[in-house]
C-alpha cells in the first residue's frame, strides 16, 4: 500500500536469572544475566570454614595411614598390645617418599592460601585492640602448653637416628615424612621402655624449647602462634615470657626425674619475679593444667621442691586455664 511505512522489528531479547544463551521461539536471544555477586568481606568461602578443613584433614590423615602404611614389626606389635594402640596396616607395601616433605610444602601453600590471606587479617587484632586502649605488659608470663602439642626433637647419635637428629618427630612436616617412609624406625623412636618408662635404649627425644615449641602443630595449624603474636602487641617478648615446654610422654614424676621440669620451671619462675619485680601469670591450657596442679604441690612439698608453705603465694599472681582437664582428672 503506497504511503504506509513498514518499519522493521528487532528480534525479541528475554533475560533469565540462570542458564545459557540460546534462541527463543521468536528467533530472539535468552540472554544470561548472573546473579550478583557479594563484596562482603565477612562471608568466607567454604574452603576456608573449619568445618571442610578438620574433616577434609581428618580424611586425608586416615587415607595416607591405610594406603600406604606398611606391616607393623611383630615385636612393635607386642608393646602396641602391651598399651591397647592400634595402627591400620596394609600388608605388602613398602613405600619411601624422600621429597615428601617438599611436596607436602607446595599442597598445603597452595591448598590453604585462601585461609592464610583470611586469617592474615585477623592477626593481631585483639592485641592491636589492647594495646589501643593503653594496655602494657605487666606481669611475667609463662605458658604450659597441653597433651600434644609441645614438638618432640630427636637427639639420637646412632647411625639409623642420624638423618633425624634434631628435627622434629612430633610436629612439623619431618614427622608426616618419617611416619610415611619409616614408620617401624619412627615408633622406635616415640615409644618410651615398658619398664623404666624413661628411654629405650639407643633412642633420645626431648621436648623441643622456646616459645617455637608449640607455636604451630603443622604448617595451617597453630596452637600458641596466635596467642603469641597478640602478647606482643602489648609488650610481651622473651624477656617477659616463656612457654614451658615438655615431653608430654612422661609421667609427672619422671618428667623432673629425667629432664629436671619442675625444678627448672621454678628456677624460671624466682628468676622473672627477681628481675621483674612482680608475681608470675601461669597460663596452661588442657593437660598444661593438671601438670600446673601438680607443680603447686611439688613446689612447696619437702623433699621435692623444698619452696616452703608460701612459694606459691610470693610467687605466682594467677593462674589462666584453658580448657582444663581438672575436673575430669579429679573425678
Amino acid at each position: 500500500m503506497s504511503g504506509v511505512r513498514r518499519r522493521k522489528t528487532q528480534p525479541k531479547r528475554r533475560v533469565v536469572e540462570t542458564g545459557i544463551q540460546t534462541d527463543d521461539e521468536d528467533g530472539g536471544k535468552v540472554v544470561t544475566k548472573e546473579p550478583p555477586r557479594s563484596n562482603d568481606p565477612n562471608k568466607r568461602s567454604v574452603f576456608v570454614s573449619r568445618r571442610v578443613l578438620f574433616p577434609l584433614g581428618l580424611f586425608l590423615g586416615v587415607a595416607f595411614t591405610y594406603f600406604i602404611a606398611p606391616p607393623i614389626p611383630p615385636h612393635i606389635a607386642m608393646m602396641l598390645e602391651e598399651y591397647d594402640l592400634s595402627f591400620p596396616s596394609l600388608a605388602n607395601m613398602n613405600m619411601s617418599f624422600p621429597g615428601f616433605e617438599v611436596e607436602w610444602r607446595q599442597i598445603t601453600d597452595n591448598f590453604f592460601d585462601s585461609a592464610k590471606k583470611w586469617t592474615q587479617n585477623r592477626d593481631f587484632s585483639v592485641g592491636s585492640k589492647l594495646k589501643a586502649e593503653g594496655l602494657e605488659a605487666k606481669h611475667p608470663v609463662v605458658l604450659i602448653p597441653g597433651i600434644i602439642s609441645t614438638g618432640l626433637e630427636s637427639w639420637s647419635t646412632s647411625p639409623e637416628y642420624r638423618p633425624y637428629f634434631r628435627k622434629r618427630l612430633w610436629g612439623t612436616t619431618t614427622m608426616i615424612r618419617a611416619v610415611l617412609s619409616e614408620r617401624e624406625r619412627w615408633m622406635a623412636a616415640m615409644l618410651l621402655d615398658p619398664e623404666t618408662g624413661l628411654d629405650p635404649p639407643g633412642v633420645k627425644v626431648r621436648a623441643a624449647q622456646g616459645l617455637d615449641a608449640a607455636s604451630s602443630f603443622i604448617p595451617g595449624y597453630w596452637i600458641w602462634s596466635k596467642v603469641i603474636e597478640n602478647l606482643a602487641c602489648i609488650n610481651y617478648d622473651t624477656n617477659n615470657m616463656e612457654l614451658a615446654s615438655y615431653d608430654w610422654r612422661l609421667t609427672y614424676y619422671n618428667l623432673e626425674v629425667r629432664d629436671g621440669y619442675f625444678s627448672r620451671l621454678k628456677a624460671t619462675i624466682e628468676s622473672f619475679k627477681k628481675r621483674e619485680g612482680r608475681k608470675v601469670v601461669v597460663v596452661s591450657h588442657s593437660m598444661g593444667s593438671t601438670v600446673v596442679l601438680y607443680f603447686l604441690k611439688w613446689v612447696e612439698a619437702a623433699g621435692y621442691g623444698d619452696g616452703g608453705p608460701n612459694w606459691v603465694e610470693n610467687h605466682i599472681d594467677s593462674l589462666v586455664s584453658i580448657g582444663e582437664t581438672a575436673s575430669s582428672s579429679l573425678g
